[in-house]
């Protein structure tokens, strides 16, 4: 005779379930048991992070979990706690890339930015520019991904050949990205600083580079490529910027946006309980409209300056190929536990602006010698 411990149709996971829709005042205690199980694993790793500056696999994911039980109200208390704890630099007029701003202007980029999730400033950055940038990507090698590179148990390297790529994204490696001229000057420009501070209410660092080519090479979205909904949660608070090299037009794969869906509560308890899910078109339209989708089309030299917390994803190539820079500065390094090096230094004013503000730098290992 066969005997099971777990009696048809009957479960103790779906009879709490039932318990849990039957009764509100029970859902809303277990949600709070667990709530306190988070934020003691978040603190404990908080401690951790204050004393080696890594975040525990665990405190990430309580960061996380967190995240979707409050549906982004904690992010919101711990962003203010920093605010308190490292309150915003004494900067440099912000003039830079994206002009000269003024209050006025810092306050209007700072208020779409609240309300919409994103701010676009188009042609930033001259074609010269971009072509030295696209210059010496070609020049370095790439790691080669995408959904069928996901599945070999080794990693594949090659440089990037325009018309001749073999998968949808070639990524540069951090520490080569940033040791091109160009990207280092983009790394000390205080207009790009300035807005991310605003928008964090505290002292901002670097967390986060990328430097890719996406191509046309899949018949459908690829999500290691980022081509399918998402929202980020590696770090507390941080505004990303996406700076384009070459022009995007609706075929060579613009970033997409769901206006919005940054804000506090706006993402549904059935969509934030599948945590890091990516989502099909037809889902997030459904819940968000067509009037709330942005598709972001542009000249090289565009910045686009965006909450990633909110939905996006870079649009299916089906034909041209697109350079991309992406850096994010962030209220805290809690979270992703990821370091660039920078080997060398091209750019006086990115040595000079590593010395007069260390915590905007605190993410970058600077080798020996390179600020003394």
């Amino acid at each position: 005779m066969m005997h099971s411990t777990v009696s048809s149709g009957f479960s103790l996971r779906a009879a709490a379930r039932r318990l849990r829709a039957r009764f509100p005042l029970v859902d809303r205690l277990v949600k709070r048991a667990r709530a306190l199980k988070e934020w003691t694993r978040l603190l404990f790793g908080a401690l951790v992070h204050w004393m080696t500056g890594r975040t525990p696999q665990r405190a990430h994911l309580a960061l996380v979990n967190l995240f979707t039980l409050s549906r982004g109200g904690a992010n919101d208390s711990l962003a203010r706690a920093l605010s308190v704890l490292h309150p915003p630099f004494q900067l440099p007029s912000a003039t830079g890339v994206l002009g000269t701003l003024a209050p006025h202007d810092l306050a209007r980029i700072q208020a779409q930015l609240e309300t919409d999730g994103y701010y676009v400033f188009e042609q930033c950055l001259s074609a010269e520019f971009c072509e030295r940038l696209i210059s010496a990507s070609l020049q370095r090698e790439c790691l080669v991904l995408g959904d069928e590179m996901a599945t070999r148990p080794e990693k594949i390297r090659a440089r990037y050949q325009r018309g001749a790529a073999r998968a949808p994204k070639y990524l540069l490696t951090e520490d080569d990205a940033t040791d091109i001229a160009e990207v280092q000057e983009l790394l000390c420009d205080p207009s790009l600083i300035q807005v991310a501070q605003n928008y964090l209410h505290a002292k901002p660092i670097f967390t986060g580079l990328s430097l890719w080519w996406s191509a046309p090479a899949n018949e459908k979205p690829d999500a290691e490529a980022a081509q399918q909904f998402h929202f980020d949660m590696e770090r507390i608070r941080w505004l990303r910027y996406f700076i384009y090299l070459t022009d995007v037009t609706a075929e060579s794969g613009p970033h997409c946006f769901i206006k919005g869906t940054h804000r506090t509560g706006a993402i549904p308890d059935e969509v934030l309980g599948e945590g890091y899910a990516r989502q099909s078109d037809e889902r997030i339209l459904e819940i968000y409209g067509q009037d709330a989708y942005r598709e972001f089309v542009g000249r090289r030299g565009t910045i686009i300056a965006e909450d990633s917390r909110g939905f996006h994803k870079g649009l299916m190539l089906t034909r041209g190929d697109r350079l991309l820079l992406a850096f994010e500065l962030s209220s805290s390094t809690f979270g992703a536990n990821k370091r660039h090096v920078i080997r060398n230094i091209h750019v006086p004013r990115f040595a000079a602006f590593a010395k007069a503000y260390p915590r905007l730098y605190s993410n970058f290992d600077f080798e020996k010698g390179l600020l003394s």
